[in-house]
């Protein structure tokens, strides 16, 4: 989309650390991170400027390839590989994880936050950094949590209420948290591969999705829906990691350049999705999508019912969610 920052304008913000010294090109390390999403895509704006950032303040000796469009695997092979170090980096969503920690459940809680911007506080904050630490637990390092993809309703059967949205066949995330979501508010949780939803909302099998605006988008589904329900249902979030046995056996001074580079990095790339999601907003309003803004509050408190099943689920979820409550009235 016309407007949205590049790769090569990002290139230019400017290295802050000291470079390592002496580095002879004998010692170069080379390592891999991968992704899911497109070259446009915020994963691989933020993991090019990592690989920037870090081959400046190595001069040289490190240098990160930076593999998108599931080059490396999908999701799930990409946190298999990270725990057995057979790949270096990854950005990764939170509802992937949660078959390896089962905790981060808690952040598929439909209506967690009260808004993205709230999300974004906090996980970048105090409380975001102590939920990464579990990932150790299972043979990753947690550089960072990423951006989050707020996540609506597209829709060919338009709805503002619990009694229209009573019965709608909705395709969602595969995950407890989002599979319970809808069903406490009444709609029909579908399994669809991800590739075959287009299909399946062209010729009806689904009524609706919930997605992002930036899919929406990207992947063509505007030319399927006609309307686009702003529930805000989840905030999604994604998270920059590392194989624990690959950064461990890493020199100190790499491990440390990767460290500090990695604030730089995922501000370039919040400050591109950001971007990206508003223009996203606008080209949908663009192409005469039917925007619909619910009373959002009869659907979170029907929505609470979901909450047992999903903390029962996360054997440390309610001290969790404790945390994060704590967090959001401070945030």
């Amino acid at each position: 989309m016309k407007g949205c920052p590049t790769r090569r304008a990002l290139a230019g913000l400017a290295l802050a650390a000291p470079a390592i010294r002496h580095a002879a090109a004998q010692d170069m390390i080379e390592l891999r991170l991968g992704h899911v999403l497109s070259e446009q895509s915020s994963y691989h704006v933020a993991g090019t400027r990592l690989a920037q950032l870090v081959q400046a303040r190595t001069q040289g000796r490190v240098r990160i390839a930076v593999f998108g469009n599931s080059a490396l695997g999908g999701e799930l092979r990409l946190i298999q590989s990270a725990r057995t170090g057979g790949v270096d980096l990854m950005f990764n969503s939170q509802p992937s994880l949660e078959n390896t920690l089962r905790d981060y459940g808690v952040l598929s809680l439909p209506w967690l936050w009260d808004d993205h911007a709230q999300a974004n506080r906090v996980l970048q904050g105090p409380v975001g950094q102590r939920l990464l630490r579990p990932l150790e637990n299972v043979g990753m390092i947690g550089l960072s949590w990423f951006n989050l993809f707020e996540r609506s309703v597209l829709t060919n059967r338009p709805f503002s209420t619990l009694a229209e949205a009573r019965g709608i066949k909705v395709r969602v995330i595969q995950s407890p948290g989002y599979v319970e979501a809808y069903r406490s508010i009444g709609m029909q949780p579908t399994p669809i591969a991800y590739a075959d939803l287009l299909m399946a909302l062209r010729n009806g099998t689904v009524d609706a999705a919930e997605l992002g605006p930036d899919q929406m988008i990207a992947d063509r589904f505007v030319e399927a829906v006609r309307h686009y329900v702003l529930t805000r249902t989840h905030q999604l979030p994604s998270v920059l990691v590392a194989s624990r046995s690959r950064f461990n056996a890493l020199p100190p001074e790499a491990q440390a350049a990767i460290r500090d580079s990695v604030p730089e990095a995922v501000a370039a790339g919040l400050v591109y999705y950001e971007q990206f999601r508003e223009e996203s907003f606008a080209e949908v309003r663009r192409r005469g999508i039917n925007i619909i803004e619910p009373e959002l509050a009869p659907f979170r408190a029907a929505a609470r019912t979901a909450y047992d099943v999903i903390l029962n689920a996360a054997p440390n979820g309610r001290t969790m969610l404790a945390e994060i409550e704590t967090a959001k009235a401070a945030a």
